[in-house]
């Protein structure tokens, strides 16, 4: 019985909102993301409810009578907490649970609490950590007028108002110090990037759960960390990707999910480990084709990457999961409106070869070939020109050395210095 009551999940409501009856089908499918959210983190759904209100409440966000109604439901059929689909301040959180009489959470708290439970690396959870705070300091704003009450007279500062600038004070500091353990690893890795600069580099992105680490496995034969949930990968994963007759070391790197209305603070904290996207030649922008939110998942990758000054970045859509389409004409459509795409199965393996071709398609076209003469004293620029170039034929005379071969395109100063 005992073991019974420590395994049970905490049961969350979940409660969605739109402005008119035109909205409500985005509110809901937003909803439904926010189910899988939930029970990502952890919580088992009871129900899901969506608000249709004019306007929002600035008290109560979804209005007081409302919250009286979910509270009384949550009382008669015990949940745990109420999850809501959009960000509340601290005061209408506060008021809300005073209202509920029980405990509340935003979207964005349960995606932070979602990337704290998945971090693994000394990085993700400084990152996690970083965002978390920064997420705190904004809300603390909320809570002066709250802590000024708990005493001091007119034209005084009481204990509550000090209290919130200590509590200010301590978080800013523990931001700082964060900010600079980030610093230390954004060199460590520039160090790294720089001793990969003779390679061809390539990111999978895309909405979470789309498949992006299977294919990363299923490409490098790695084993980064698979599961049917949202925000399976973190950290950015990097590794050799072996392909025949590319005459180029090419690394492919697995970065993390992105999400609708992803909490700017997490994607300013994870700017270490996205710089894989920035260094990237190309971005394999995996979808699921399956989803039906397919197209609106797309449009919020290429936001975010415009978010990230990115947009300009040669992109490859790669659309994965064909297996679980029930309608295999889907595709033919798709391959007209996006007529440079990849149809596959990463699960099934289906098409792997055509991603691979068409991967090595994109790079040829940024290839040249070369001829040049290097005066022997300029054997510096021969040494950089062997590193990264191809070097198909070379002759040596007295005072020069001629060489043909393939450069790529992001290395082709090397022959105009």
């Amino acid at each position: 019985m005992e073991n019974n009551r420590a395994e049970r999940k905490e049961r969350a409501l979940l409660v969605g909102f739109a402005t008119s009856s035109r909205g409500r089908w985005e509110a809901l499918d937003s909803l439904e993301e926010l189910h899988q959210l939930a029970e990502t983190a952890g919580y088992e759904v009871f129900e899901k409810f969506l608000q249709i209100r004019p306007q929002i409440d600035p008290a109560y966000y979804i209005g007081v009578g409302k919250a009286k109604e979910l509270g009384e439901i949550a009382r008669q059929y015990g949940i745990d907490i109420i999850i809501f689909d959009f960000e509340l301040t601290h005061a209408q959180a506060r008021n809300l649970e005073k209202v509920m009489g029980i405990r509340v959470m935003d979207r964005t708290q349960l995606i932070m609490k979602i990337f704290e439970s998945r971090a693994r690396t000394s990085e993700a959870k400084i990152q996690v950590e970083l965002a978390q705070l920064e997420y705190a300091l904004t809300h603390l704003v909320g809570r002066g007028k709250e802590l000024s009450r708990l005493g001091g007279g007119i034209g005084t500062r009481g204990p509550g108002e000090k209290e919130l600038e200590v509590e200010k004070r301590r978080i800013k500091d523990r931001i700082t110090a964060l900010r600079k353990k980030l610093q230390t690893i954004e060199r460590t890795k520039r160090i790294h990037r720089k001793a990969r600069r003779d390679f061809i580099k390539i990111a999978l992105v895309g909405y979470t759960n789309v498949g992006k680490s299977t294919i990363m496995n299923l490409l490098t034969d790695a084993s980064v960390y698979v599961d049917d949930k949202l925000f399976a990968t973190l950290d950015a994963t990097t590794r050799l990707l072996k392909l025949p007759g590319v005459p180029y070391r090419v690394l492919l790197s697995d970065t993390v999910g992105f999400i609708k209305d992803i909490p700017p603070g997490l994607i300013a904290s994870f700017k270490a480990t996205l710089g894989v996207i920035e260094d990237a030649d190309l971005i394999l922008h995996v979808v699921d084709i399956s989803h039906p939110n397919m197209e609106e998942h797309i449009k919020t990758v290429e936001r975010t990457l415009e978010d990230m000054n990115l947009k300009e970045k040669p992109v490859l859509l790669v659309f994965n999961k064909i297996d679980m389409l029930l309608d295999r004409n889907a595709i033919h459509r798709l391959r007209q409106k996006y007529p440079d795409s990849v149809f596959i199965s990463a699960r099934l393996k289906e098409n792997v070869d055509e991603l691979v071709e068409k991967i090595k398609e994109f790079l040829e076209e940024n290839f040249r070939t070369f001829e040049i003469e290097i005066p022997l004293e300029e054997f510096e620029k021969y040494s950089a020109l062997k590193k990264y170039a191809y070097i198909e034929e070379e002759d040596f005379t007295d005072s020069a050395v001629r060489v043909k071969g393939i450069i790529h395109r992001k290395f082709q100063k090397i022959l105009e210095e």
